[in-house]
């Protein structure tokens, strides 16, 4: 009896093993592994190789050895992310990798330097049937926008799906009108864009500005890139040219500058950022003149309260969102003494800003101390060849303004903004400042040198205070912005000038139209961009030989344009 109920038991034992391993079967694992070299095909020992998820959560670890081998084990099937990096070089990711069941995958990784990472071309052309790339061209009016945040505020750039819809949008815009100085002339802007992998983006912009007093035409070109890295780091880089034959300075004709901008945005810990770059600036005429501002910003967010502190030498590169800002490089220079010379200085300032998510209401105090070198007074009017010749002013024809070198000052001061929305389609925005900033002398009546009223302007107290306001119309599309800002009467210089994003002097008015037409092609709209509309704060006088010229804070502009989007 035992005998018999023994083999029928040992087979049941059998049958129920086998189910369970039917039920539960064992889960096959990768294996990746690999070499991770530098660009000139050398091992790199001592990378940190990691695997990670989709949701940025390490799987594997591991630092190559001398050979700069790695082998990552006992990998769960899946989609992952491979990362290496190293001190000196760019991290490198692969996306994308697929680990099936049971496979050994081999990746090598090569890691780049900063600059290695610049390659700004394809390496070789289109081959046919080969699916087209998102290479895009773009044109704008404002100057003053950012080349590489195309995906904010604002109908210029339009992201597509994989399904066909539409992609990063086209735009041509043609411009021209009564211009600040450096900027004169008719223009027409574009600007070709490109986002590789994901991570990285590249931005090419030229404007031309067609002759109207001199025989060549003012070039600007500029090349922005950008790589965005893991957990919200980034790094930037713009290079700048200008030409601007016109531009006269002593017995030279002509002004050539160039920049260089560079910015690193770290995450130092969740609600700590850090900012630190520079910008190397470089001037032609008479002379040369070539520069470095460094600059670094750290900033806190504790709820919905910031606290940063900003150390800058430049008023044009402050923070790594000002890095992509196009600005207008001969607006920076001057000649002082028969040598070219640019406005700079030592910037400190403590900010302390408060605002509540989607309400759009925001305000924000800072404190700031200001050593100001070579600030620039702008102006107008015909110099004469004495004037023009006296190595102390740039004159601009296609314009007609100018520019000259006060003398240097320090000013300490509170600036004060509150925002608040009036509306769906209405924001306005109150600011105030306290400083100093130089003031003119008492209206001359006598024939004065070229030089009498900027020696005689000393620097003063002073305050101003701007209010602006900016919406759009549904009904027509038309998106605008009106300011007014004022400041102590006869001052020539802005209160608390590294402080840019405050409104230009005086009235200003921005309007951009749709234009809606069976006529004309879709997506047209005119533009309209006027400054200190009023001409209010000059500053007139005579020079020695008769001449009518004049100082201001801020020269009366008036731009119009089309652009055409497709």
């Amino acid at each position: 009896m035992i005998r018999r109920l023994f083999i029928p038991g040992t087979a049941m034992l059998l049958l129920a093993i086998s189910a369970s391993a039917q039920t539960h079967p064992a889960t096959p694992e990768a294996y990746v592994s690999g070499v991770v070299r530098n660009s000139q095909g050398a091992p790199e020992s001592g990378a940190l190789v990691e695997l990670m998820r989709p949701d940025q959560k390490i799987v594997a670890e591991m630092a190559t050895d001398t050979h700069g081998h790695y082998a990552l084990h006992h990998i769960p099937p899946g989609n992952y992310e491979l990362r290496a990096t190293n001190p000196l070089f760019l991290p490198t990711i692969r996306e994308n990798l697929e680990l099936a069941a049971s496979t050994r995958v081999v990746v090598n990784l090569t890691l780049n330097t900063l600059y290695e990472a610049f390659r700004w071309l394809p390496a070789e052309p289109r081959k046919a049937g080969e699916p087209p790339d998102d290479w895009t061209w773009t044109l704008r009016l404002s100057a003053d926008r950012p080349l590489l945040r195309m995906l904010q505020n604002g109908p210029l750039v339009v992201v597509t799906d994989s399904n066909g819809n539409r992609t990063l949008k086209a735009r041509v815009t043609l411009r021209g009108g009564d211009s600040r100085f450096g900027d004169g002339g008719v223009h027409q802007d574009f600007e070709l864009a490109r986002s590789l992998d994901g991570s990285r983006g590249l931005v090419l912009r030229a404007d031309l500005a067609d002759p109207v007093e001199t025989g060549s035409p003012a070039v600007r070109m500029v090349a922005g890139y950008e790589h965005r890295l893991a957990f919200g780091n980034s790094f930037r880089s713009v290079g700048i040219v200008e030409d601007h034959p016109g531009i006269s300075g002593g017995a030279v004709q002509g002004l050539s500058s160039f920049a260089l901008r560079n910015a690193e945005t770290l995450n130092l810990m969740p609600g700590v950022e850090a900012q630190v770059g520079d910008q190397v600036l470089g001037f032609h005429s008479t002379s040369t003149t070539v520069g470095n501002y460094p600059f670094a910003l750290l900033t806190v967010q504790s709820g919905h309260t910031r606290y940063s502190y900003s150390v800058a030498t430049s008023p044009d590169a402050q923070s790594a969102d000002m890095v992509d800002e196009e600005t207008n490089l001969s607006a920076a220079a001057t000649e002082l003494n028969g040598q070219l010379v640019t406005e700079h200085g030592l910037h400190q300032q403590f900010t302390i800003s408060h605002g509540t998510d989607g309400s759009g209401r925001a305000m924000s105090v800072s404190v700031y101390h200001d050593q100001v070198e070579n600030p620039i007074v702008n102006g107008g009017g015909s110099p004469s060849n004495v004037d023009l010749n006296s190595g102390n002013l740039l004159f601009d024809p296609v314009a007609g303004q100018l520019s000259a070198a006060g003398q240097s000052y320090s000013a300490t001061g509170i600036v004060a903004e509150i925002r608040n929305p009036m509306g769906a389609n209405l924001r306005l925005t109150v600011d105030a400042a306290t400083g100093e900033a130089l003031a003119a002398a008492s209206q001359m009546a006598e024939p004065v040198s070229f030089s009498a009223p900027l020696d005689q302007a000393q620097p003063e107290a002073a305050n101003m205070v701007a209010i602006s306001a900016s919406g759009r119309v549904d009904r027509t599309g038309t998106a605008w912005r009106a300011a007014y800002r004022w400041q102590t009467a006869g001052t020539l210089t802005p209160v608390a000038p590294f402080s840019t994003a405050l409104p230009d002097a005086y009235l200003s008015l921005y309007l951009r139209q749709p234009i809606h037409c069976r006529m004309l092609p879709n997506g047209m709209e005119a533009l309209v961009d006027v400054r200190n509309l009023l001409a209010e704060g000059y500053r007139p006088f005579l020079s020695s030989d008769g001449s009518q010229l004049y100082f201001a804070q801020l020269s009366r502009s008036i731009e119009g344009g089309l652009s055409f989007s497709f």
